[in-house]
């Protein structure tokens, strides 16, 4: 499975979804899925059916029964039949916080969108031959939400006790608690590495999902800062050849969920949505090239790809790589020695990683070091890695000033809870209030409703607590 989660910037309207989903880990509204084993060409076409369920508006049901459906199924149905049949598959998933995919009994793949209420699944079967379009497309009753995972409530006075409680439970991952502003745990628990035995420690680096959008965003506050753009800015000024429709965009609207823009970039042909390789280039047709939400400026969604073009900006103002200016400005200040993208994992022993577990494994051993150089796909977004003690770095370098002026240092305005995860049994979730901080990296994560994520549910209430 895999967890996309978002940044600080649509916290509160998220935290909202999070309480209702049963776990403090999705964010976006967030896609956990699980490929079918051995797909087959024709299962890519599952992200047009998610990206149908996230549309609005006739013109949509329309633009995706021609390009994705067979003709033959379409002239099936009578043409306001068609529409009706799609309109109540919309409908019917719409407000999903996650999705899985597997085969379907007797042949095609089945979708089971969740959400808060419960599950509703969508099967669908495609031609044989290419252009694998959809010759079946068929919904199916849903299911009520089962109860998540229990785990007993978790105190500060308790800590210790309560996480060695856990990590004979099954606990896996490191935990970083600062109370007070002093660090009073700092611990792994379970293995890193279940096959050589070797224990989650605080130097264990794992993969962080989409926490790295806060990275970006201080990348831009780093560059308004110097005076080389502003929120003001118009993407114009950046990217050649923007089309009408987005040329009004700022740096702003990228920023604040302001931009209009779908949530990822991935197309059907894209072997997978978060390691399949595109350049930067790549990157901006493709979100350039998509169809807008809503105008700039004049509605609230969360874009992944919003934080990609906000990456390609910091590459082109800074002429530096991003994950160069990374280093330079911020990771290396801050003394965070086990953060980088994934190409930079190769510096590491395997023995140095956590490998993910209870999920989908890629590569040699389910590593960073092993998923491929970070593309385009969620560049500024994801594809980084990083442990608790580099997290905890960050946060600190930020609020003394080391590496954001004061200025910008209050714009970033921290938020009390972030939470990334991927589907490769990766789940880093980080919450503060004041002096108080909870970063809690795990590497056996299944989904929102599983043991790691209570355990993770537990250690944010921490900051939330009152203090005396």
């Amino acid at each position: 499975m895999y967890l996309r989660t978002d940044s600080p910037t649509a916290l509160v309207r998220n935290v909202v979804a999070l309480v209702l989903f049963g776990a403090l880990c999705s964010v976006v509204p967030s896609v956990v899925a699980a490929q079918p084993s051995n797909p087959g060409p024709g299962s890519r076409r599952g992200p047009a059916i998610e990206a149908l369920i996230e549309s609005t508006g006739p013109e949509a049901l329309q633009s995706f029964a021609e390009e994705h459906l067979a003709p033959t199924y379409r002239r099936s149905f009578a043409p306001a039949a068609l529409t009706a049949h799609l309109e109540r598959i919309r409908t019917a998933c719409a407000g999903f916080g996650g999705v899985t995919a597997q085969r379907a009994e007797g042949g095609g793949t089945r979708l089971t969108f969740m959400k808060p209420t419960g599950t509703v699944s969508v099967v669908f079967q495609t031609q044989d031959a290419p252009p694998y379009q959809i010759v079946s497309l068929v919904l199916e009753a849903g299911e009520s939400a089962p109860p998540g995972v229990q785990v007993a409530p978790i105190s500060w006075d308790q800590l210790e006790q309560r996480l060695d409680e856990e990590g004979k439970a099954g606990l896996s991952g490191t935990v970083l608690a600062v109370r007070g502003g002093k660090v009073v745990l700092h611990r792994g628990y379970g293995y890193a590495n279940r096959e050589k035995q070797i224990p989650n420690s605080t130097e264990t680096i794992f993969a962080i999902g989409s926490v790295p959008i806060d990275f970006t965003r201080a990348a831009i506050l780093k560059l308004i800062e110097r005076k080389q753009l502003k929120r003001s800015d118009p993407i114009t000024r950046f990217f050649a050849d923007v089309p009408e429709d987005k040329r009004t965009m700022t740096v702003e609207h990228l920023l604040t969920n302001g931009s209009g823009l779908p949530d990822f970039h991935h197309l059907p042909e894209d072997a997978d949505r978060d390691l399949s390789w595109i350049d930067r280039a790549t990157a901006i047709r493709r979100i350039l090239g998509q169809k807008l939400k809503f105008a700039p400026g004049s509605g609230d969604a969360h874009s992944h790809s919003a934080w990609v073009l906000l990456a390609a900006i910091v590459e082109i103002v800074s002429k530096k790589p991003y994950g160069e200016l990374l280093r330079t400005e911020f990771f290396a200040p801050a003394g965070m020695t086990r953060t980088g993208n994934h190409e930079d994992a190769d510096r590491f022993p395997d023995e140095a990683f956590a490998v993910g577990y209870d999920a989908q494994p890629v590569g040699t051993v389910n590593i960073p070091k092993y998923w491929g150089k970070t593309s385009w796909l969620v560049m500024g977004s994801g594809g980084m890695e990083s442990n608790p003690t580099d997290l905890h770095r960050w946060f600190q370098a930020i609020r003394t000033g080391k590496t954001l002026a004061p200025a910008s240092s209050a714009v970033y305005r921290e938020p009390t809870l972030m939470v990334g995860g991927d589907d490769r049994g990766f789940l880093c979730m980080i919450g503060w209030q004041g002096d108080d901080m909870v970063i809690f990296c795990s590497n056996a994560h299944q989904g929102p409703r599983d043991y790691t994520a209570a355990v993770g549910r537990r250690l944010m209430e921490l900051v939330r607590e009152k203090r005396d």
